[in-house]
């Protein structure tokens, strides 16, 4: 039991802690799972498939009922002249020619309805398309403009991962400057002790002492502007992710395993470009294929559609509504095709058609256009990376050379033979060739995620 306790006590602090560890790849992960942007994208997909559904239902069958009921105060009527009366005049005259009078005047007019006082209808009628060549246009559009939508998402998650890699850069770089900052201070602190320790035996001037102390103050000034920036760093990160600022956020990448993979990656060959690694480059092609589809579907307007009808109608009419004696319900059922030819538009379908093609045609000015720029930033990405390569070997060197010109410097003066000047101006310059070094590490890195971005490998 108390080696399982142990156990926990050694283990559980590091599983807390690496719980708000992350390596660049498991913080792009969690970036793209909690990214707003992200999410937005996900939900335009959700959109444009509710949209897809939308588009299809006008091509199934439409089905619709309806109760209608009316109560005339005033039943409608017709006024239609006494036909009857002449007529039964008109048999009688010739039958009985002398007994019969024939009717003074004009025949009255007579008021004739066809209606009760209640109308009760009960109706269900039905639709279905059967042939329309701009729908069918359509539905393929609209399957095309959802397969659009889901490669934004593409886009959406370059951006994410080109903003996480570019802060989680910048952390190793300060997270460099304090370690190196830190080794600095260390130094300098030993060197300020040793030389109090000279001054109170006489073999050094205080104002020996004073250098090495500003050149200490001056360092510790250098690591709080480091530290802080650091802070500011992670911030940045976190809000990239859409991680909780309130929350402890650690990284767990090697700056220089990070290099040393990069270095291993020279000989790769950056000049395999391939467009369609761009998801800004599939969705110019998407929207290219959409307006092809829009041309079609104004030409296929010229086409007859057709469209199928059917319904059922009972009818009730009654003057009293419950009175079962009166006549009953009354069935109607129908059923027909209905056939739209278009004849003329006074060329509104033409005028489309030309709209669409000079579109199609801007973007064939696009796509070549993105080729060219993709061309243009790979090659100047790659001459940038190969110069900062080169650069950060350089400065490797030059860090190397200045780092043990400093060591010699600091033996002298702590053997007593060489002065304080001296230690000052050789930290001048280390602290100096550090600098150029960590900015060549930077520029190392920056470039080759630039290189990256522009090959679309991100």
């Amino acid at each position: 039991m108390r080696s399982i306790l142990l156990t926990l006590l050694i283990v559980l602090p590091s599983l807390l802690m690496a719980q708000n560890s992350y390596t660049l790849e498991e913080a792009i992960d969690y970036a793209i799972e909690n990214n707003a942007n992200m999410k937005m994208a996900m939900m335009d997909v959700d959109r444009a498939e509710a949209s897809l559904a939308e588009f299809k239902s006008a091509g199934l069958p439409q089905v619709n009922a309806s109760v209608d009921y009316n109560y005339y105060f005033f039943t409608p009527v017709n006024p239609i002249p006494d036909f009857l009366t002449p007529a039964i005049y008109g048999v009688l005259l010739e039958e009985f020619p002398n007994q019969v009078t024939p009717p003074p005047g004009e025949p009255d007019i007579l008021e004739f309805t066809f209606f009760n006082k209640h109308n009760l209808s009960a109706n269900v009628n039905g639709s279905m398309l059967l042939f329309d060549g701009s729908y069918l246009t359509g539905l393929k559009a609209a399957k095309l403009f959802r397969e659009l939508t889901r490669k934004k998402i593409d886009t959406a998650e370059e951006q994410v991962r080109t903003q996480v890699t570019k802060a989680y850069m910048n952390i190793l770089i300060a997270e460099e400057n304090e370690n190196i900052l830190s080794k600095n201070l260390k130094n300098i602190d030993a060197s300020l002790t040793q030389a109090q320790a000279f001054y109170e035996t006489g073999f050094m001037e205080s104002l020996d002492v004073d250098r090495v102390a500003l050149s200490k103050k001056t360092v510790e000034t250098e690591l709080e502007k480091i530290k802080a920036f650091i802070d500011v760093t992670y911030d940045l990160l976190k809000f990239q992710m859409n991680y909780p600022l309130s929350q402890d956020l650690s990284i767990s990448e090697d700056l220089e395993s990070l290099v040393s993979l990069i270095s291993a990656e020279v000989d790769t060959d950056y000049a395999d470009i391939d467009y369609n690694r761009k998801a800004q480059y599939e969705e110019i092609r998407m929207g290219r294929q959409l307006n092809e589809l829009n041309v079609e579907r104004f030409e296929k307007g010229y086409l007859p559609s057709v469209m199928a009808r059917a319904g059922v109608t009972e009818q009730l009419q009654r003057n009293n509504l419950f009175d079962s004696n009166e006549a009953g319900w009354l069935p109607t059922v129908f059923a027909g095709l209905s056939v739209n030819v278009p004849i003329t538009d006074g060329k509104r379908k033409k005028s489309l058609i030309q709209q669409a093609e000079i579109d199609l045609k801007k973007i064939d000015v696009q796509l070549a256009e993105f080729e060219r720029g993709m061309d243009m930033q790979v090659q100047n990405s790659l001459n940038n990376f190969e110069t900062a390569r080169k650069t950060l070997l350089n400065r490797k060197e030059s860090l190397d050379i200045v780092q043990r010109i400093y060591d010699k410097t600091l033996i002298k003066f702590k053997e007593g033979v060489g002065s304080s000047l001296e230690v000052t101006q050789a930290e001048n310059q280390l602290f100096s060739a550090q600098g150029q070094y960590t900015t060549a590490l930077y520029e190392l890195l920056t470039t080759k995620t630039d290189l990256d971005i522009a090959l679309g490998k991100l």
